[in-house]
């Protein structure tokens, strides 16, 4: 079943999308993942409601409100309830893995016939009947990341290569490799080497060099979900690294996402100035 907040359906659905009921909103975030030593997952979740006639449909035991969790990497697909406001999900080994989606919905375990409710859009004409298992409830997806992947250095998917090719001074991206390949000319390369070597180099090289190119990076994957650069292995690691810091590749504002990425790097020139005054 595919279905998102544009989707269209011919009774009244609780969502921010559309005006089927004049008041109200519903919404489920992930709190917190937890992994644990042997392999399975914890999902923290909080669940708001503020619909009086949706909520009285789950206190009589009529709907019920959850998400629908899937994870491509493991074929997992499953309808989780949220019995509560707040509560714990729990997963197998194995269950997930990489990027998983969850979509917030709330449906009917039995259904509704002749029902009427006041925060109703009048234009459903007062009473309506609706089928059990139905959706009546929509929130926008989120997503969390599984695995390693999140934890990995960020500086682990980057590599500095020396090349004749490239004109005096310049910095050029190859995203089809294995990692993000940063090529240098040769002299170029030589000194970012000696910096990265020097007391305050990381830093002033992290500004310099490494966050203009983790903008273009994120640049480049917008859109098409990745753009192509999916069964690249930086690419698992780039993305799970946006999951985790909560980063929207598609929308997010690209320095404020590469400064996030990178730990602030701008912050920590003063004191990288310092040092290599000190050293000199």
């Amino acid at each position: 079943m595919k279905v998102d907040l544009n989707s269209h359906f011919p009774h009244p659905v609780l969502s921010d999308g559309n005006d089927d009921f004049l008041s109200g909103n519903f919404d489920l975030q992930i709190a917190e993942v937890r992994e644990s030593s042997d392999g399975n997952v914890e999902v923290d979740f909080q669940l708001s409601l503020s619909s009086p006639d949706v909520q009285e449909l789950i206190d009589t035991d009529a709907a019920l409100a959850g998400a629908f969790i899937r994870c491509q990497d493991t074929f997992f697909s499953e309808l989780r309830a949220a019995d509560e406001t707040s509560g714990t999900w729990q997963f197998d080994r194995g269950a997930l893995h990489g990027r998983v989606e969850v979509k917030p919905v709330i449906w009917l375990k039995r259904p509704l016939k002749n029902w009427s409710a006041t925060s109703l859009n009048p234009e459903f004409g007062g009473k309506i009947s609706v089928r059990a298992a139905e959706i009546i409830g929509l929130a926008n997806d989120t997503v969390f990341s599984v695995g390693q992947d999140k934890l990995r250095r960020f500086e682990s998917i980057f590599e500095l290569v020396p090349s004749d090719d490239i004109p005096k001074g310049r910095l050029k991206l190859d995203l089809l490799a294995d990692s993000i390949r940063v090529l240098a000319p040769v002299d170029l390369f030589k000194s970012i080497e000696q910096l990265r070597g020097t007391k305050g180099g990381k830093p002033l090289l992290l500004s310099a060099v490494y966050l203009p190119v983790v903008m273009e990076v994120l640049e480049s994957i917008r859109g098409q979900g990745g753009s192509g650069f999916e069964d690249r292995p930086w690419y698992r690691v780039f993305s799970a690294k946006c999951e985790h810091l909560n980063i929207d590749i598609e929308g997010a504002p690209l320095l404020e996402s590469a400064q996030r990425l990178l730990g602030s790097p701008v912050e920590k020139l003063g004191g990288a100035f310092t040092e290599i005054m000190d050293n000199a």
